[in-house]
């Protein structure tokens, strides 16, 4: 068993280091304020900003409602926690660090950098999906524990 508590405070910290603090800059310096046509502007953001924006959002939720699961119970099973924060940490790690900087793109050999993209492109879809496995369990998990607690 760990404490509710505890796992709130890991996941706070966790919706910390995911918080998109990048995307002020791109509000402070988007064309679209200097925009010489009117509702045309250049500025294009990248996939990993919304990807870790939408992660950001999905971990703020979850956070939240560990601090209802606080309030509510003083213990979690450590096992269901643990399998949570596994699937969880990956995402988080990979948001922060781009696998691109790992390739070397030298135009030798096309191919093998092709592959490489196709490589790092399918560890990123397998990270997420491993990701959104991770809240759909600890929803099901919340959802159980609010049945428990209704039928108390």
């Amino acid at each position: 068993m760990i404490r509710t508590k505890t796992a709130f405070v890991i996941f706070v910290f966790l919706c910390v280091t995911t918080f998109p603090y990048y995307i002020f800059i791109f509000l402070i310096n988007s064309d679209s304020v200097y925009s010489i046509i009117p509702g045309w502007h250049t500025t294009i953001i990248p996939g990993q900003i919304i990807s870790n924006s939408s992660k950001f959002l999905i971990l703020f939720i979850t956070t939240f409602f560990y601090w209802k699961l606080s309030k509510s119970a003083s213990e979690i099973n450590l096992k269901k926690f643990l399998i949570h924060f596994s699937l969880t940490i990956p995402a988080i790690f990979i948001g922060k660090f781009s696998l691109y900087n790992l390739l070397n793109f030298s135009s030798t050999n096309p191919e093998s950098l092709i592959n490489n993209i196709q490589i790092i492109v399918f560890l990123n879809i397998c990270i997420n999906i491993l990701f959104f496995i991770g809240q759909l369990l600890f929803w099901r998990f919340y959802q159980k524990h609010q049945m428990q607690i209704g039928n108390n």
